[in-house]
C-alpha cells in the first residue's frame, strides 16, 4: 500500500556502497500517475554521464529511445524505476535496456500486484509487509529523539502506544513523528495525541491521505464503491469475505459480464482490491482461499472521507439517529457504530437510501405502536444489517422492505410468515438466543419456498423445513432453485420431497440430536447432486452412525462430522469418497477408540485433515492413506498416542500442526521432524501450540465447529 516503505527500501538497495560499486550505470526515475514517456526516457538519460541535458531536449521519444539504449549496451547498468502504475509504461521503456547477459539490474515498485509480476512473471516479488509493533516504535523514537537521545521513561509506554496505533504503516509514523516533535514533551500532551492519532494524520493530508489517495483515484469506477462499502464496517473489524461479497452483491452496484455471475465478479472485485494493497488479507483458508479479510486503519478513514464527499455513505458513532439522518437524508448508505436511539424517528424517510448497518443496541422507549417504523422509512433499501439487538419479535416492518435483498437480523421469536413478502431477498442471516441454540428446534413458516430469489438461509438453531408447498395457479410443487446455502436443518427435514426440491444447494448443515432414524433421513442426501459442502453436528447422547448414508456423498468437497460414531466400515466408505477434499473430524467417538486404515483406504483427493479427538488413543495409518494431503492439524487429542510415523513420508504434506494435544503426540511430530530433516527434507512445518485457542463457552464451542 501507499506510504509502507517501497521508495525508500528501494533508495537503500540503490545507495548501497557494495551494491554501487558493481556497475557501471545507475539511474532512477520516479514514474508516478502521471506518466509521460518522454519526461521518463528524459529523467533516465539525464542520470546517464555522457548524455548532455541540452540535446536531449531537442530529441523525439523514438530518438531519446535509441540514445539510451546505445549508452547502455555492453555496460553493467542499475536502474530504479519508482511507482510504476501500469504495464504500459515497462512496455514503453524496456526497449531501451539491452539484456547482454551481465548482471545489469532493474528495480521496480508499485502498489498494483500485477504491473510488478507483469515485468518478469519469474521472478519473485517482494510484498512488503506493515511494521512490527518493536520496529513501529524504534521508528518514531528515532524520529522524534534522533539515533543517539533516547526516550525519556515517562513518555516510553504512551509512545508504544502511539506507534501501535499507526498500524505499522511508515508514513504515518512519520507524519505523528513531525507532530510529536512540535509539542511538548510532557505525557500529558502524548496522551492526547495516543486518543487522535487519525486526527494527526488526516490534518497532514498532503503526507499522507493525499498519497493513499492516489490508489482511490486510480481505481476504475467499478471497484470504487466496492472500496467506499468497506468503511460500513467498525474499525479494525476483521470482515468474512463471503458476507463482503454477499453485501456488494445485494448493493447493486456491480454488473455481470458475460455468462459470470454477480458472485464470480464480487470475487474478482475482492481480489483486484487486495492486489492493489487498498484491502488487507486476515485469514486464508489452506488452499489459499480468502477467508477473512480487513482494511487499515487510514486507508478507511480515506474512503470514509471519499464516501461522505460522495455522499455514499455516512458513518457515525451518534446516539440520536433522527438528528443524524435529517441533516444527511441522501446518502446511499448509513452505519451505526453504537447504541442509537430510535424515538423520534417517524417522520424520516429516503428514496436514496440503498444500505443500512447498525452494530450497537437500538434503544427504544417510544410507545409501541412508533417502534423501530424507521425502518419502514426507508422503502428502497436493499441491505439491512442490525448486527447486535436482539428484537422481542421479528419486526413487521421490515417484512414490507420488498427491495431487500441482504437481511441480518436477531430475534427472540421465529420468523413469521410475512417474511415471504421479501420476495426480492437473496441473504437471510436469522439469529435466536443462545439459549435456543440445541434446545429448541425452529419452525420455518412453509411461505418461505415463495421466496424464488432465496440463494443463502443462514440460522443458528436448528430448523424444520416442511414440504414444499404447490402453485395456487400451476399446481406445481413450489421449489427453491436459486437457494445455494442452507443451514441448520434438523433431521426431520431431510426428506426426499424437501431436497428434491432444492437442486443446487452447494452448502448444507445439519444440526440436531441424534435419534434412530436419523440415518434413514440421511439416505435422502442423495437427491442433492450439487452438494459440495456438507456439516452434520449432533449433540445429546446418543450418537449418529454413517452406515447407509455417508457412501452416496460422491459430490462433497468438504464434509465436517461431529458427535458421531466412526466405525471402521464407515471411515472406509468415507475414504472412497471420489472428491473429497477437507476433512474435519470433532468430538465423534471413535470404534475402540482407534482409527486403523488398511492399505485399501486410500483418500486419494484429501488435502486438509482435522481431528479434534480427545477420545482417540491409537491411530495406524500411512502415506498410502492420504497421498494428497497438504495440511495436518491435531487439535485437543489428549489421549492419543502418536502420530504415525509414516506421515511424513507424504510428499505433498505441507504442514503438521499440533494444539493441546498429549506430549506423546508432541513427542511423535518431533520425531517425525527429526527423520524428516535427516532425509533432507526441510519442507515441512512442524508447528507445536500448548495453548489454544479455541471458544471457552460451550455455545462458542458449536459456532466454532458450525462456522
Amino acid at each position: 500500500m501507499g506510504g509502507i516503505g517501497k521508495t525508500t527500501l528501494a533508495k537503500k538497495a540503490y545507495d548501497y556502497p557494495r551494491v554501487r560499486s558493481r556497475f557501471d550505470v545507475h539511474a532512477w526515475v520516479t514514474v508516478s500517475r502521471e506518466y509521460g514517456m518522454r519526461r521518463s526516457l528524459l529523467s533516465l538519460a539525464r542520470c546517464i554521464p555522457g548524455m548532455t541535458a541540452d540535446k536531449l531536449v531537442e530529441k523525439t521519444e523514438d530518438q531519446l529511445a535509441e540514445s539510451l539504449y546505445r549508452k547502455l549496451k555492453d555496460r553493467r547498468y542499475l536502474i530504479v524505476m519508482d511507482d510504476i502504475w501500469s504495464t504500459k509504461v515497462w512496455d514503453d521503456v524496456t526497449r531501451c535496456f539491452p539484456d547482454d547477459d551481465n548482471g545489469s539490474r532493474i528495480i521496480l515498485t508499485s502498489r498494483l500486484k500485477d504491473v510488478a509480476a507483469y515485468a518478469n512473471p519469474d521472478s519473485p516479488l517482494h510484498e512488503m509487509g506493515v511494521l512490527s509493533s518493536d520496529d513501529s516504535w524504534k521508528l518514531l523514537s528515532v524520529k522524534v529523539f534522533g539515533v543517539n537521545d533516547l526516550c525519556p521513561s515517562e513518555l516510553e509506554d504512551i509512545g508504544k502506544q502511539i506507534a501501535e496505533r499507526c498500524g505499522g504503516l511508515p508514513l504515518a509514523i512519520l507524519v505523528v513523528a513531525g507532530h510529536l516533535s512540535k509539542i511538548s514533551m510532557r505525557r500529558e500532551s502524548w496522551i492526547t495525541v495516543a486518543k487522535t492519532v487519525n486526527s494527526v494524520v488526516a490534518n497532514d493530508p498532503d503526507k499522507c491521505l493525499g498519497v493513499l489517495g492516489m490508489s482511490y483515484n486510480y481505481l476504475s469506477n467499478h471497484l470504487k464503491p466496492c472500496f467506499l462499502s468497506m468503511g460500513a464496517f467498525p474499525e479494525d473489524f476483521e470482515i468474512k469475505a463471503r458476507t463482503l461479497i454477499q453485501v456488494w452483491v445485494a448493493e447493486g452496484f456491480l454488473k455481470a459480464e458475460r455468462v459470470e455471475s454477480l458472485e464470480k465478479v464480487a470475487e474478482e472485485c475482492l481480489e483486484d482490491l487486495i492486489s492493489r494493497n487498498l484491502i488487507m488479507i486476515k485469514k486464508r483458508r489452506f488452499n489459499g482461499e480468502i477467508r477473512s479479510c480487513g482494511i487499515h486503519d487510514l486507508l478507511r478513514d480515506l474512503s470514509l472521507r471519499e464516501a461522505q464527499k460522495e455522499k455514499f455513505l455516512h458513518v457515525t458513532s451518534a446516539r440520536y439517529v433522527s438528528n443524524f439522518l435529517a441533516q444527511r437524508n441522501e446518502g446511499r448508505g448509513f452505519s451505526f457504530l453504537s447504541n442509537i436511539s430510535l424515538n423520534d424517528s417517524s417522520e424520516l424517510s429516503s428514496h436514496v437510501t440503498r444500505s443500512m448497518f447498525f452494530w450497537g443496541k437500538l434503544l427504544i422507549s417510544s410507545p409501541p405502536h412508533r417502534q423501530i417504523s424507521l425502518f419502514a422509512s426507508f422503502k428502497h433499501i436493499r441491505v439491512l444489517a442490525i448486527i447486535s439487538h436482539m428484537f422481542p419479535a421479528f419486526p413487521a416492518e421490515i417484512t414490507q422492505l420488498t427491495h431487500l435483498r441482504y437481511l441480518w437480523i436477531r430475534s427472540n421469536g421465529g420468523l413469521p410468515a410475512s417474511v415471504s413478502h421479501l420476495y426480492n431477498l437473496q441473504t437471510l442471516v436469522f439469529q435466536q438466543p443462545e439459549l435456543y441454540y440445541m434446545h429448541k428446534t425452529l419452525v420455518l413458516p412453509r411461505d418461505i419456498w415463495n421466496m424464488t430469489q432465496l440463494r443463502r438461509l443462514r440460522l443458528l438453531s436448528g430448523n424444520y423445513l416442511s414440504k414444499p408447498k404447490r402453485s395456487t395457479t400451476t399446481d406445481d410443487v413450489l421449489g427453491l432453485s436459486n437457494l445455494e446455502e442452507l443451514s441448520h436443518l434438523c433431521f426431520a427435514s431431510c426428506t426426499e420431497e424437501v431436497f428434491s426440491c432444492l437442486p443446487n444447494i452447494r452448502k448444507l448443515s445439519i444440526l440436531d440430536a441424534a435419534s434412530d432414524d436419523a440415518s434413514e433421513y440421511l439416505k435422502n442426501l442423495v437427491h442433492l447432486e450439487k452438494l459440495e459442502t456438507l456439516k452434520c453436528v449432533c449433540y445429546g447422547q446418543k450418537r449418529l452412525t454413517l452406515s447407509n448414508w455417508c457412501a452416496s456423498l460422491t459430490s462433497v468437497k468438504r464434509l465436517i462430522l461431529s458427535g458421531c460414531l466412526l466405525l471402521s466400515q464407515d471411515m472406509a466408505s468415507l475414504a472412497a469418497l471420489p472428491n473429497l477434499e477437507v476433512l474435519k473430524l470433532r468430538d465423534n467417538e471413535f470404534e475402540g477408540c482407534a482409527w486403523t486404515l488398511s492399505d485399501e483406504d486410500e483418500f486419494s483427493q484429501l488435502k486438509f485433515l482435522l481431528l479434534a479427538e480427545p477420545r482417540l488413543v491409537n491411530w495406524e495409518a500411512g502415506s498410502v492413506n492420504f497421498p494428497n494431503l497438504q495440511k495436518l492439524v491435531l487439535r485437543n487429542c489428549i489421549r492419543l498416542e502418536e502420530i504415525p510415523i509414516d506421515i511424513g513420508e507424504i510428499c505433498t504434506l505441507e504442514m503438521i500442526e499440533l494444539i493441546c494435544c498429549s506430549s506423546s503426540a508432541q513427542n511423535s511430530a518431533n520425531e517425525i521432524r527429526e527423520e524428516q530433516e535427516s532425509m533432507g527434507n526441510s519442507c515441512l512445518d512442524i508447528r507445536v501450540y500448548v495453548d489454544d485457542d479455541e471458544p471457552s463457552s460451550l455455545f462458542d464451542f458449536w459456532r466454532a465447529v458450525l462456522d
